[in-house]
């Protein structure tokens, strides 16, 4: 079963709802962006992977072994283009719902985040 969008309201170093990420419209149809955030000590780190008209945003950090997904900053998917690839490893995840259908961690999910769109936006929810 696919986990609920995750809401950053209560994360330490993570933007608070109502944060703009970004313009939907900067980003190419297969492209990503990375986004850090620091408060203090706390760092969060999520990504946006648009994918033709439909945009996803997951925690950018691996269920096996919590780390960053990509090999170059803000590259996501493996060279076919047709998976979320974790660079350590070699995970594939579906773009649509975050799912693992092969490497160490097959059959976890990627941490959906909560988004919304308002116009051209994409918002922290």
């Amino acid at each position: 079963m696919t986990p609920p969008a995750r809401s950053l309201a209560d994360v330490p170093g993570a933007p608070p709802p109502g944060s703009v990420l970004c313009r939907v419209s900067e980003l190419g149809p297969r492209e990503a962006r990375a986004f850090q955030f620091r408060e203090g000590h706390f760092r969060y780190e999520i990504f946006v992977q648009r994918w033709d008209d439909a945009v996803y945003v997951y925690r950018d950090s691996c269920p096996h072994l919590r780390l960053p997904l990509d090999y170059r900053h803000g590259v996501y998917l493996d060279r076919e283009e047709r998976h979320i690839r974790c660079a350590h490893h070699g995970a594939l995840f579906r773009v649509h719902d975050g799912y693992c259908v092969d490497g160490p961690c097959k059959g976890r999910y990627l941490t959906p985040i909560a988004v919304e769109r308002r116009g051209d936006d994409l918002v922290i929810a």
